[in-house]
């Protein structure tokens, strides 16, 4: 057994076992958090906040999956990346507890989710667009995933958790386990799990080869009391995966590697001024390498070694301020350096190997400041308004990196960026059971580190190797949603549509006199501006408490979008409804679920390399019970996904690979 296959076993069976979902709400006192719930002011903020249900050994990217406007695009069974509305990569922030990540990879093969696990996951907060929580300047929101935290004057010392789950398609394994220990001034909790599969077998039973994985997980996070008004905390993550398969991409990974650390004070002084203080210094290094010596010889015309890294050091410090008035002003100081290195080298038969930087050493600075006033106007109106200023440097850090750029692009290679987004979020409450809502935002977003100084980054969905651009414009937009809300003892339903209209909207446009680097790829593009861009759609939710023991849920979402030439945007999924209905009786949990999707008929082969994508209807169902014996609490989960075998994919998928065929999941979890 191999040093990475006994670590986490070792890191597994030095814990017995975790708790639960809990959040602080002061120094000593605790809310256990065991329900999937939409906090009661994200609403007027434009964000949902996602939680585990009872089975608390379902992914991250299957929690994602489930949040209304959330969908994700897969390359294979691993890292599967979250998108907003459609938007994705650059135009959204992902941070985990408000800290800055950025994956290593250029085929995007490893987005910061990839890096939480259910076991020291709280919370996912989804924020549709500027504003409090978004965590810097973007057009279209983010992705905040906030870690557990050790929790201080637990009534009980030591607690925790520990699982096993199965999957009978790819034979997937995993084994989780986590322990806390509390007192009045001192907490920690560490957690690890390990996951472990094969290659699935799509609808129908044919295997997807390549979509193994491996991969090991753990953490630990202390908290000290220094006083009844301040604490102090550090926290520690790192995320090992190797041997991770790609069915959808030329490579495979050999290892994907993060190592995330911060510390933080937090200081409530009860004072007339200030509310809370709380101030975060954090560091994260992501090592990420692409892989092919695994596929064969047929499919991999010339060998190719392409590792990258990234690294983030920063920092945030936020005061909520105390008002006699009707404002709650929240101040935010952020600030963060990344660097970025991704290199390939190409053996050719008979041949001397060539080098060349994909990503030649860029860096990005960046320094901003955000400003929110929550304002009870009345008993029935509150508004948030909020402005984001941020300064971005983005400059080559490296000679070597000057010179490979200096020969394909003129003038200055750094440059300085200014950005500001403003936005107003009200809720205003007709009666006991009727509320409107409505959000307006100026967005803006600088090119990303990609987009200004990618060297021949192959894009598997159009064939074209993808050049960075310098001289690219920042990306802009007008955000407006509007929707209602109904409330009546047991019913809740609520809709709402949106629009983004873009300016200097950012894409890839075909350039000549460009020899391709990617064996078989149909051009060059050059990352460029486009004048305008549109993307409108709707979303609508209901969760009813039909009987006692009956509760239904349905999720609709509806995404359509189009530059400014006339092209369909890419990655935008079709009409898609989630309908669940969930009986509960003597403990037992028994859940059924019907998924439907429309086709795509709405894309752009010619700008994007999109093709036109099927509708599919899938069956899946589930069965839980949780038994409690003395002080400890076990809770099994059964489930059956795909019931029918159909064979589906999802239209964002990367060359509309197949999702997995029928399988049973077994989920077994003891809590102390």
């Amino acid at each position: 057994m191999t040093l990475r296959c006994i670590a986490p076993l070792i890191l597994l069976l030095s814990l017995c076992s975790f708790v639960y979902a809990q959040q602080d709400t002061s120094f000593n006192s605790v809310i256990t958090l065991r329900e999937v719930m939409v906090q009661p002011d994200t609403r007027l903020s434009n964000r949902k906040e996602k939680k585990q249900g009872p089975d608390l050994q379902l992914s991250t990217d299957q929690l994602l999956e489930s949040i209304a406007g959330v969908n994700m695009i897969r390359r294979g069974s691993y890292a599967w990346e979250p998108t907003i509305r459609g938007l994705n990569a650059g135009q959204i922030n992902t941070t985990i507890s408000g800290m800055a990540v950025f994956g290593a990879c250029t085929d995007r093969m490893d987005p910061a989710s990839s890096y939480i696990e259910p076991n020291n996951l709280q919370t996912i907060s989804v924020n549709y667009g500027p504003g409090d929580q978004a965590s810097g300047s973007s057009i279209g929101g983010g992705f905040n995933f906030k870690l557990k935290q050790p929790r201080l004057g637990n009534e009980k010392k030591l607690t925790g958790l520990a699982g096993i789950g199965y999957e009978t398609n790819a034979h997937a394994l995993q084994t989780l386990a986590a322990l806390e220990y509390s007192s009045a001034r001192f907490a920690i909790r560490g957690n690890g799990i390990f996951r472990r599969a094969g290659n699935y077998r799509i609808g129908g039973g044919e295997l997807m080869p390549f979509s193994q994985y491996n991969k090991w997980n753990g953490g630990v996070s202390a908290r000290y009391k220094l006083s009844s008004h301040q604490y102090v905390q550090a926290d520690y993550l790192q995320d090992e995966g190797w041997n991770i398969g790609y069915p959808a991409l030329l490579m495979d990974v050999a290892y994907a590697r993060a190592k995330i650390g911060s510390f933080s004070y937090w200081y409530q002084p009860h004072s007339r001024s200030v509310h809370s203080w709380e101030t975060k210094l954090y560091l994260n290094a992501i090592h990420h390498a692409m892989d092919d010596t695994r596929r064969p010889k047929e499919q991999v015309p010339m060998h190719m070694d392409m590792p990258g890294t990234s690294a983030t050091a920063g920092f945030y410090s936020e005061i909520k301020w105390n008002s006699q008035t009707i404002h709650q002003v929240t101040t935010r100081l952020s600030g963060y350096r990344n660097r970025l290195h991704a290199e390939m080298t190409m053996f050719p038969d008979g041949g001397a190997p060539m080098y060349m930087l994909t990503i030649p050493d860029a860096q990005r600075t960046r320094i901003g400041v955000d400003i929110s006033d929550k304002l009870a106007i009345t008993n029935r109106l509150a508004l948030i308004t909020g402005i984001r200023a941020d300064y971005d440097r983005s400059s080559i850090y490296t000679s070597s990196g000057e010179q490979q750029l200096s020969g394909m692009h003129e003038g200055e290679l750094n440059r300085g960026d200014v950005l500001y987004n403003a936005y107003i979020n009200g809720k205003y409450r007709l009666t006991d059971r009727w509320q409107l809502f409505g959000n307006f935002a100026r967005a803006m977003r600088s090119a990303t580190l990609q987009e200004l100084y990618g060297f021949y980054l192959f894009n598997r969905t159009d064939g074209y190797d993808y050049m960075g651009n310098p001289r690219l414009a920042g990306e802009k937009s007008w955000n407006l949603s509007a929707g209602a809300e109904f409330q009546k003892e047991k019913i809740k339903i609520e809709g709402q549509t949106f629009l983004y209209l873009f300016s200097d909207y950012i894409t890839g446009k075909p350039v000549s006199g460009y020899s391709v680097m990617t064996m078989g790829a149909t051009g060059v593009k050059r990352y460029a501006n486009l004048s305008s861009a549109i993307l409108y759609g709707a979303e609508a939710t209901l969760n009813a408490q039909l009987l006692s023991f009956l509760n239904i849920k349905s999720i609709n979402t509806y995404t359509r979008g189009e530059d400014g030439d006339g092209h369909a945007l890419p990655l935008i999924a079709p009409f898609k409804t989630v309908n669940t209905a969930t009986a509960t009786w003597r403990g037992y949990r028994l859940g059924a679920e019907s998924v439907i999707s429309g086709a795509q008929r709405h894309v752009s082969r010619e700008a994007y390399g999109e093709t036109a994508g099927e509708g599919y209807s899938i069956v899946n169902a589930s069965l839980g019970k949780t038994f409690d014996a003395g002080a400890r609490r076990w809770d099994i989960n059964l489930a059956l996904t795909n019931i029918f075998d159909s064979y589906y994919y999802e239209h964002p998928d990367i060359l509309q690979l197949p999702r997995p065929g029928r399988s049973m999941a077994i989920h077994l979890t003891l809590e102390f």
